[in-house]
């Protein structure tokens, strides 16, 4: 503005500089350039130089479309840097412990052999009396109350399910509750989200196929692991996870993973994901950080499948794979399925990745694996097969060391009343660096279609008291335990 408006200042007597006899004669048709353009008169001035009055807005009009149109370079040519690693000066803080639901009748011996964990029950009270602003919650399944069961062990799904619902109540602070469920379940599954909705006390959208389970906290704490918001989840399935609390950069990363649920609780999967959903943190620019104030870890989140992957996040089936790959010494894994096939509508076909993975880490560099998966009246019979040909291995030569044990949660003919239940739910990978914590089975059609989350926990140095540690002695705990029952060819219950 202050070019027009030293135009607008001119004296009414200025005229031209006078140019040489052998001076060109300007070609521009401007008023204000030509000799016989005289400004005697303010009105004169405005009409003569009107046109030059627009050229800075216009100027900054044609910024302004280049920034929009520049903005999503990154959406359509992702970083090549984006697998460099982070400087980082100091470890972040942060606050990590494992956690996990025990199935009634199911006991350990109280000794000092392995960790003794919070329970998931206890875990989501403590995350909800922590909640100042917002609570952000993930479960395919919204079953918390014991409808029509007449069971004391409804109780703490009941309990948890009244506080939520209380956040609805008039005349007291509301937090931001939000909740993502499974659109493609069956609406039972779904009658306490609705409930929630219903009465104020949440919003709630569904996607499709979800199978991750997470709680997020005023972007500083988080619950992800195994546990639906299902009774069942708490006293009646076992159940693994991990808790953060005052970890504010790993929590903010889940966020944008939240985020990108909630997008599409109302949206379909975009072709690009917008900048704002991109990361920095994935498998080759992990977070450094200080655990507990007792060791150092790299850290990192992976999502399935590859359509909900933005810019910078990584897969969580490269995680695996790489995790197995990296593995010199031993890999224990716990599962609920185990299935290298994937389902597509009515064909099946083999899906060998992680199959493939795990029989290379024991032929070729001799890795001791262990593979702890479970059973009950629902699993498929075919997983049988492809155990058996995994362990089979063990007999081509000495060095080769592959065991699987099935683990069955106890029961009773009361308890087999209880649909849905007595089963073991944990996702988990563990070895002599790496402790890998996930929400869903391993089957080609959980890394293809269905939304799951993987956090990847590394060692920096060998340390024998570290999360990846007491990990490592829960495994060791179920292994050695009396419900891990030997592969056999016809186990049934």
């Amino acid at each position: 503005m202050s070019d027009r408006r030293g135009v607008h200042e001119i004296p009414g007597e200025y005229q031209p500089v006078p140019r040489a006899q052998d001076e060109a004669t300007p070609t521009t048709t401007s008023c204000c350039r030509r000799p016989d353009c005289n400004f005697r008169l303010q009105d004169e001035r405005k009409v003569c130089c009107r046109s030059h009055g627009y050229i800075i807005p216009v100027f900054i009009l044609f910024v302004l479309v280049l920034i929009v149109l520049l903005l999503p370079w990154e959406t359509f040519h992702p970083n090549a840097n984006a697998n460099s690693p982070v400087p980082v000066d100091s470890p972040l803080p942060c606050q990590l412990e494992l956690v996990e639901s025990l199935p009634v009748g199911l006991n350990y011996s109280q000794g000092d052999s392995h960790p003794q964990l919070k329970s998931t029950f206890q875990s989501w009270q403590l995350l909800l009396g922590r909640a100042r602003t917002s609570v952000d919650i993930v479960s395919p399944h919204w079953t918390l109350r014991g409808v029509d069961i007449n069971d004391s062990s409804t109780g703490p799904g009941d309990h948890l399910f009244q506080r939520l619902l209380s956040n609805g109540d008039a005349g007291r602070p509301k937090l931001r509750l939000r909740i993502v469920l499974n659109r493609s379940q069956d609406s039972l599954w779904h009658a306490d989200g609705r409930i929630l909705a219903n009465y104020g006390a949440a919003e709630v959208v569904g996607i499709n196929f979800l199978h991750s389970k997470l709680w997020l906290v005023d972007g500083e704490h988080f619950y992800l692991g195994s546990a639906s918001m299902d009774w069942r989840s708490l006293t009646q399935r076992k159940e693994l996870g991990v808790l953060a609390t005052n970890c504010p950069h790993l929590a903010q990363d889940l966020a944008k993973i939240f985020k990108a649920y909630w997008f599409l609780g109302n949206n379909e999967v975009p072709e690009y994901w917008p900048w704002i959903y991109h990361t920095h943190i994935n498998q080759g620019r992990p977070l450094l950080l200080n655990i507990n104030k007792n060791h150092t870890m790299r850290s990192f989140l992976a999502i399935s499948p590859p359509g909900l992957a933005t810019t910078g996040r990584s897969h969580e089936l490269d995680s695996i794979v790489e995790t197995i790959d990296k593995a010199t010494e031993f890999i224990s894994i716990a599962l609920m399925d185990y299935s290298p096939q994937l389902r597509r509508s009515d064909k099946l076909q083999y899906w060998p990745f992680i199959d493939n993975a795990l029989r290379r880490a024991s032929l070729e560099r001799n890795v001791a694996i262990k593979l702890l998966v479970s059973w009950w009246k629902y699993s498929d019979p075919s997983e049988d097969h492809f155990l058996r040909s995994l362990q089979a291995l063990n007999k081509m030569r000495e060095e080769v060391d592959i065991e699987i044990r099935r683990f069955v949660v106890p029961t009773t003919d009361e308890l087999e009343r209880i649909s849905g239940g007595r089963v073991s739910c944990n996702s988990y990978m563990v070895t002599e660096s790496v402790a890998f914590i996930g929400t869903s089975s391993w089957s080609g059609e959980h890394f293809t279609y269905s939304a799951g989350i993987g956090l990847v926990l590394q060692d920096m140095d060998y340390n024998n008291n570290s999360l990846r540690t007491d990990l490592l002695a829960i495994f060791q705990r179920d292994w050695f335990g009396p419900y891990a029952l030997p592969l056999k060819p016809n186990l049934r219950i």
